[in-house]
């Protein structure tokens, strides 16, 4: 009896490593909507957070999902690199790669993991080199389909809206790896923010979500998805990577092909 015990253990030990696995490396697609006053013809974005150069098992699925939405562009929200290391940075690059055959305009802005490492400079070289807008506390103005939409990007650590200049016309959107530097400084105009940092908590339980979320403590409302803030919308992505160690249950990595719609 004892060795069956044994063994039941064993296995719904390797049961768990299996899903964890799998939560950390097979990439999903998300599929959100979301309505604006100002939307006067339906907008496609691809949201990207947090990569933190993982290996994802799926990239073909990836790309595949992304040209069956066909986005009008990509942002990619941060922590693409993980702190810089070579080896990583090299992992990042190729990613990046293979997205940038899909001849897709994409915005990048960096989060608290490049602007940390040793390596930005040369990480935001190879990235321009790619075609990929690199927006440093920067906006870009952008007509899609009679929709004009204002783009800004935000810095992580020495983040700045003196260059925000746009009108009330404009739908205008924020990309800040943590929704909480938009959040402190909120202003009427900006319709809706795009975020990562958090990845989800990584460890969601149901009815519970997110145990602990970076810089948002504890059992955190702005974990992932969509939120109503004041005036404008938050979307947080929960993320393709991991941080310290590949752990993730109940929050499978993801991607977010997103429809901004007329309300």
């Amino acid at each position: 009896m004892n060795k069956i015990i044994i063994f039941i253990i064993f296995c719904l030990i390797l049961l768990l490593f299996a899903y964890i696995h799998y939560q950390c490396k097979w990439a999903k697609e998300v599929r959100q909507d979301i309505y604006n006053k100002k939307v006067k013809h339906e907008i496609k974005i691809t949201q990207i957070s947090d990569f933190h150069s993982n290996k994802l098992k799926n990239l073909e699925y990836f790309r595949k999902k992304i040209l069956e939405f066909n986005p009008d562009f990509i942002i990619l929200t941060g922590d693409i690199n993980d702190y810089g290391v070579e080896k990583k940075l090299n992992r990042a690059i190729v990613f990046l790669k293979e997205l940038s055959k899909l001849k897709i305009k994409t915005y990048y802005i960096t989060g608290n993991h490049e602007e940390a490492g040793p390596m930005l400079d040369d990480f935001i070289g190879k990235i321009e080199n790619l075609g990929i807008k690199y927006l440093k506390n920067d906006g870009e103005n952008l007509i899609i389909r009679e929709n004009k939409i204002y783009i800004y990007g935000l810095s992580y650590y020495n983040y700045s809206f003196e260059k925000y200049k746009t009108n009330e016309e404009n739908l205008n959107i924020i990309l800040s790896h943590y929704s909480k530097n938009v959040r402190d400084n909120i202003d009427d105009t900006m319709d809706i923010i795009f975020s990562g940092h958090t990845h989800g908590g990584q460890v969601r339980f149901p009815f519970i979500g997110a145990l602990l979320a970076p810089g948002e403590g504890y059992f955190p409302k702005f974990d992932k998805g969509l939120f109503k803030y004041k005036n404008s919308q938050i979307y947080i992505d929960s993320g393709l990577g991991n941080t310290l160690m590949d752990l993730r249950f109940l929050n499978r990595i993801q991607f977010s092909n997103i429809t901004i719609k007329r309300q």
